[in-house]
């Protein structure tokens, strides 16, 4: 029985997404509906409208739990009934005032540190260090995991993911299982994801492992007066267009494609100014390099900000000078045209400042703003933010109010407070309102929300079972187009109405069964992360391998007490979304597990815990949970 009510949970998943909402002739005014709708009040005239649109009224858990589901990558009762009194906008300012309390590159650090001096101890006669000790992928996952778990700047982590997201750099394919170039990278989307989007893309510009991802470390100047011709490598250049900055087609603020007078989209950009622009950014190498075209690099290089070389004299190395009478360039002199700006010719030792113009002409584009927003909505809050939407973020992007373009910390604060972002009613006007939940935001809920024993507060969680099960961990997409595409379209209703659904491209059959096989894992079986010891014989920590404390819950498990039950964690999974039908067949099929107290009214132990822990694995099957409206 229990297989066949996962299997219809499962299928009604995918109908409630896809299921397009039929036109009726009734009119409904409230549950967020205010269609030419004009709302006066004695008392504040301006604020009449809220209480119509469904967001004028006091904080409440459950409106709480959904903001904290859109705002970090997990939360528990204790963040709901604290955000609930202080109000999201007092607890957006104090997350976004906090610095960022977690450097994922010193950690994983430390826990190099901790293995080198360990064997050390053990083997007194060996010579141990960096060279021969060897740290992996998996020590930067569970570096990244400890942040995670442990970091207050709980909103900061949720939008450095949602970064890694729209600026990808993988390890698939790329630094040769170097955890330093992943961990260093996910800081800076950590240290910037409140600063400005210029300072971002610069940034990211000059970390060696997008260099590297993308291959324009070590990119040289045109060359074409020897036999091997020699142009720059564009592949950057594509892609800070296309995916990190302005896209392919020419916006409007509301996000909106533009259109000539055949009624075609406009491209932003063609090969020419691909070509132009990768001219800007030729002549970085590693920021420990010695010259343009260094490549024998230890962990530490990927920690460093790249370096400008205008001379390439990686032929001659550094004596070309003296031998070679002909000037190699390693930046490309001349000018340099691209969306319709030319930069200057500058003496090639003054290139650096193409590069700096090159993201300012990137940074000043109009379609940024709408391009960018419409990313973090979709990471964010929804799936198919409407164009009024996505123009009052986008407003924001072009002026933070104080003249200020670009202010990341004011947009991730309107996408955030945006009426459609707290419309708690936004389902009953809309069928493709918000989105399916990703997979690893999935796994983190349920490790933020339920009480683990770990001790002393280290949570070690390798995440190699966990990716091969959900196909998601930081900085591990198979393309540079992240884990699906913004735009993906699944056939059905949902593309018939021009919606898209971009989580829905990695859910199968296969990937959703591997996912109800997880909640047993984790949740049913108790075994929720992945120790491993970090080098052969170093002594178990079972501290470190956590299990869920669920014993406060086991007084309802009761029959007459589990719509307690349910409730509690409809409000911290669903944020009270599931719905009382939903709610029904969990109750009933709990209800027919078996149950028994002692003669003092306590219950059974195992019987409890069973019963809370299918509960608890059939509301996170459930299609109100999976897709987070």
């Amino acid at each position: 029985m229990k297989g066949k009510l996962l299997l219809s949970l499962i299928a009604a998943c995918v109908s409630s997404y896809f299921a397009i909402a039929q036109q009726t002739s009734a009119v409904t005014y409230g549950l967020g509906n205010t269609k030419n709708v004009t709302v006066t009040a004695s008392s504040n005239a301006a604020a009449g409208i809220r209480t119509l649109a469904g967001s004028g009224f006091l904080p409440n858990f459950n409106a709480t739990s959904r903001f904290l589901s859109q705002a970090t990558l997990g939360h528990n009762l204790a963040h709901i009934q604290q955000v609930a009194g202080v109000g999201v906008e007092k607890w957006l300012d104090d997350q976004m005032a906090m610095p960022n309390s977690f450097s994922i590159n010193n950690y994983l650090r430390g826990v190099h540190r901790y293995m080198i001096d360990s064997l050390r101890a053990r083997n007194p006669g060996n010579t141990y260090d960096s060279t021969n000790v060897f740290a992996g992928n998996v020590h930067f996952d569970l570096s990244w995991f400890q942040g995670a778990m442990s970091a207050p700047d709980l909103l900061r982590w949720r939008v450095a993911w949602a970064l890694s997201e729209v600026f990808v750099a993988s390890r698939i394919s790329a630094f040769d299982e170097n955890p330093y170039a992943l961990a260093s990278y996910y800081d800076l989307l950590l240290n910037h994801s409140f600063s400005n989007y210029r300072t971002l893309l610069q940034e990211v510009t000059y970390h060696p492992a997008m260099g590297v991802y993308l291959t324009y470390m070590n990119n040289r100047a045109t060359d074409t007066t020897t036999t091997k011709k020699v142009f720059p490598d564009e592949n950057y250049a594509r892609e800070v267009m296309q995916l990190f900055s302005i896209g392919l087609y020419e916006l409007n603020l509301d996000g909106t494609e533009k259109r000539d007078a055949n009624n075609k989209p406009i491209p932003t950009y063609n090969n020419n100014d691909i070509a132009g622009l990768a001219k800007a950014f030729t002549g970085l190498s590693w920021g420990d390099s010695r010259y343009l075209g260094d490549r024998e690099k230890n962990n530490w290089s990927y920690t460093r900000r790249m370096k400008f070389f205008p001379i390439d004299s990686s032929d001659a190395k550094i004596r070309w000078w003296v031998s070679n009478p002909r000037i190699v360039d390693g930046h490309d002199r001349g000018t340099k045209t691209f969306l319709g700006q030319t930069l200057p010719t500058r003496p090639v030792l003054q290139g650096e400042q193409d590069i700096q113009d090159g993201i300012s002409v990137l940074f000043n584009h109009p379609n940024v703003g709408p391009f960018i927003v419409r990313r973090l909505i979709q990471r964010l809050v929804t799936s198919n933010p409407s164009p009024a939407y996505i123009a009052r973020a986008a407003s924001v992007f072009n002026n933070n109010g104080s003249g200020t373009r670009g202010d990341l910390k004011a947009v991730i604060r309107a996408i955030l407070l945006d009426p459609e972002a707290r419309n708690c009613c936004a389902d009953k006007e809309d069928a493709s309102a918000g989105a399916l939940r990703e997979p690893m935001l999935r796994y983190m809920n349920i490790l933020k929300a339920l009480p683990l024993n770990s001790q002393g507060g280290v949570y070690r969680n390798v995440m190699v079972t966990l990716y091969n099960r959900i196909g998601q961990r930081a900085l591990n997409s198979p393309s540079v187009f992240n884990y699906f595409q913004p735009d993906y379209q699944p056939n059905g209703p949902v593309k018939a109405a021009g919606k898209v659904a971009p989580e829905f491209q990695i859910l199968n059959s296969q990937s959703l069964a591997s996912y109800i096989n997880g909640l047993n894992q984790w949740i049913v079986n108790d075994d929720p992360v992945e120790f491993w010891t970090l080098f052969t014989g170093e002594k178990p920590k079972p501290d470190q391998d956590p299990g869920f404390v669920l014993t406060g819950d086991y007084p309802l498990a009761r029959n007459n007490r589990l719509p307690e039950l349910l409730d509690k964690y409809n409000l911290l999974f669903a944020g009270g979304k599931l719905t009382d039908g939903t709610l029904q067949i969990i109750q009933n099929a709990i209800a027919q597990m078996p149950y028994s107290e002692d003669s003092s009214g306590v219950p059974n132990a195992d019987d409890a815990n069973r019963r809370i822990r299918i509960a608890i694995v059939l509301i996170l099957s459930s299609p109100d949970y999976l897709i987070n409206r």
